[in-house]
Formats: C-alpha cells, sequence, structure tokens
C-alpha cells in the first residue's frame, strides 16, 4: 500500500512539474513553481507513512531508543552534530530499559574520548519508544545537520 501511494505521488508531482515548466508563455522558463517547503513536507509525509507502519499491535515487541547529540573535536578534525543511538527491545520497564540504552551510550562516548577525540560534548539528548531510525528520521528534519554514528544494539549483553 505504502509503494503505491509513493508511487501515484512521484506521478502525480511529475505530471504537475511537468506542465508547470512547459505551459509558460515566457522564454526564461522558473527553475521551479513550488513553495521552498515541498520537499520539507514530502519528508514528513514520508516520516508519517513510516511511524504508521510501526504501530504497536498486542503482544508486538516495542523498541526503544535513546540518542546523544555529541560535537567532537580533535587536534586536527571537528565534528558536530554526531548522533550517537542505542536501541533496545521493551522488557515492560521503561525506566530500567531506558537505563540500559543510556550505559551503552555512555560505553561508547568513553572509548570515543579515549581513542579518538579530545573533547567530546553533549549538546542534547533524547529518548522515545520507537526504533532508532524513525527517531533519526524525526531529528534529521529538525536538524538537516545531524550525522549518524551508530546504533548500538542494547539487547545484546556485555
Amino acid at each position: 500500500m505504502q509503494l503505491l501511494i509513493r508511487t501515484l505521488f512521484v506521478f502525480v508531482f511529475c505530471i504537475s512539474g511537468f506542465t508547470a515548466l512547459f505551459a509558460s508563455d515566457s522564454s526564461i522558463r522558473p527553475v521551479s513553481r513550488f513553495p521552498k517547503d515541498f520537499f520539507t513536507s514530502v519528508k514528513k509525509l514520508d516520516i508519517r507513512f513510516h511511524q504508521a507502519d510501526h504501530k504497536v499491535n498486542k503482544g508486538e515487541v516495542v523498541k526503544i531508543c535513546s540518542c546523544q547529540i555529541l560535537n567532537l573535536q580533535s587536534k586536527n578534525y571537528h565534528q558536530n552534530d554526531m548522533g550517537v543511538f542505542a536501541e533496545r527491545s521493551s522488557q515492560g520497564q521503561l525506566s530500567s530499559d531506558l537505563s540500559i540504552t543510556k550505559k551503552f551510550i555512555d560505553r561508547e562516548k568513553k572509548h570515543l574520548r579515549l581513542l579518538f577525540y579530545d573533547k567530546l560534548k553533549v549538546v542534547n539528548s533524547f529518548s522515545e519508544p520507537t526504533d532508532c531510525k524513525s527517531l533519526y528520521l524525526k531529528l534529521k528534519l529538525i536538524n538537516s545537520s545531524l550525522v549518524i554514528y551508530d546504533i548500538l544494539d542494547a539487547d545484546v549483553r556485555k
């Protein structure tokens, strides 16, 4: 169903784009007659389709995702807005699951600090009862310069 809706949307987009380009009577055609935030609205629509596919049914495993946005700096490299994500299947105790995902992120930050970067600063933290891909897409709409470092699997015992 989702593929059909996307295909129809792309088809309508192409038809309206071609008619807007070729129906112009001036010799210099405008590059685009679409609103400036058109592509942002398409991204939001795609995220809504993705979230609609992941609605929780009874007996289904719920994913919990925690994220920390970092600014990293070494002697010869500087990276802003690096996202470290940790995902866990919920065991029914939300606070316990969130603390486990936070521990995984803290362990990864420790490795980053010891091995690669001199300075590491936490800019923001997020936790939601969703999978990390959906959370990343949601945060990417807010901050287009966000780069994903890794999605850590917090279900693995170490």
